[in-house]
């Protein structure tokens, strides 16, 4: 371990020499601004979408004055990486993943519940409630980093795999799925199956060389990453939320001027609009385009749904309370089922 961190402060200081450099070069502009995220470059990737409307907002706001630079598909780093780099500076926007941020603050996990959410409307009200603003105040006392929204990138991710249809957890006995973290471990396992922690990053080439036989994401990624090149089946399963979590370094953000920081703060507005728009366009296309490219799409029905709600979500919640304030999963579920009561009258 104190291996790994000297590695990875080797990075950061490698990074943050280079990226200073560039800066101080005659033609780099004065006032930059380095987004990073982990997807892909497309412009209907939800969370590239959400990049490129910040970027066009804040420039065009700014008549010049910033300029967004736009780092896709990781290379500035993996998700502890970038968040390291976020901290020191080197990054100023970072657009996580919830589970790679659950790796620097734990609570953000909770957002990833798996079979949480009955619907779009019930994830877009839980991420406005006070509990998500209470968690966002809660992470920058502990780890310094800003959070300003959490976005959709997808809707409510699909399992997928290689070995038959799912509709029912008996389906999942004996498969290996690639989990993202813990949780996911978990749930794979009171589902039935067998699970392996593997970084995003290595997801494909794991698929394709058969370490795994399935894995969960929103149908965004499946497209975007090619993932329907290495699975054979995909069940409309509404299983995790496709959501990334945007932090910001704080000394950056508290250090702009007011006209800008209030520009900055419109931008994310009207990037996490893009990216629930092109959420609902990616949902309204995507199934079927999957189904063109070969894969066999399974509808989950409501008994399917609850029986795997039953399972899956009692054991990641149970999970949750051994790993964090038990009051804190509580409060969360609350606001949830408070949530969909409201807007779904259930």
């Amino acid at each position: 371990m104190k291996f790994r961190n000297r590695v990875l402060a080797g990075l950061v200081l490698v990074v943050i020499a280079s990226l200073a450099m560039t800066v101080g070069s005659s033609a780099a502009p004065k006032n930059v601004i380095r987004l990073a995220h982990d997807q892909t470059s497309d412009p209907y990737d939800p969370c590239h979408s959400f990049a490129v409307v910040f970027k066009s907002y804040v420039e065009n706001a700014t008549e010049g004055a910033y300029t967004v630079e736009i780092h896709p598909s990781s290379v500035l780093g993996k998700e502890r990486e970038r968040l390291e780099l976020t901290k020191a500076g080197a990054i100023q926007v970072n657009l996580a993943s919830i589970g790679g941020l659950s790796q620097l603050y734990q609570p953000a996990i909770l957002l990833n519940t798996p079979f949480m959410y009955n619907s779009d409307r019930v994830v877009a009200a839980v991420l406005e409630s006070d509990f998500v603003k209470q968690l966002f105040a809660d992470m920058e006392k502990k780890t310094g980093l800003v959070s300003t929204c959490v976005f959709e990138i997808g809707g409510l991710s699909c399992l997928t795999n290689n070995i038959r249809p799912i509709r029912k957890p008996a389906d999942m006995k004996g498969i290996k799925f690639r989990a993202m973290d813990d949780s996911q471990v978990a749930m794979f396992k009171a589902l039935g199956a067998n699970a392996v922690p593997i970084a995003w990053s290595e997801t494909y080439t794991s698929l394709q060389t058969g370490v795994v036989q399935g894995q969960v994401n929103p149908v965004s990624i499946l497209l975007n990453s090619n993932i329907y090149e290495v699975q054979k089946y995909a069940t409309i399963s509404r299983t995790i939320l496709g959501g990334h979590w945007v932090v910001v370094n704080a000394q950056w953000y508290k250090k702009l001027p007011a006209d800008v920081r209030k520009i900055v703060d419109d931008a994310f507005y009207y990037s996490k609009l893009a990216a629930a728009g092109v959420t609902q366009v990616v949902q309204a296309t995507g199934f079927q385009a999957l189904k063109d490219l070969g894969m066999q799409v399974t509808p989950l029905d409501d008994a399917g749904y609850q029986e795997f709600r039953r399972l899956g979500r009692t054991a990641v919640l149970d999970w949750s309370k051994a790993k964090m304030d038990p009051a804190l999963v509580d409060r969360f579920v609350s606001t949830v089922d408070a949530i969909e009561k409201r807007v779904e009258g259930k």
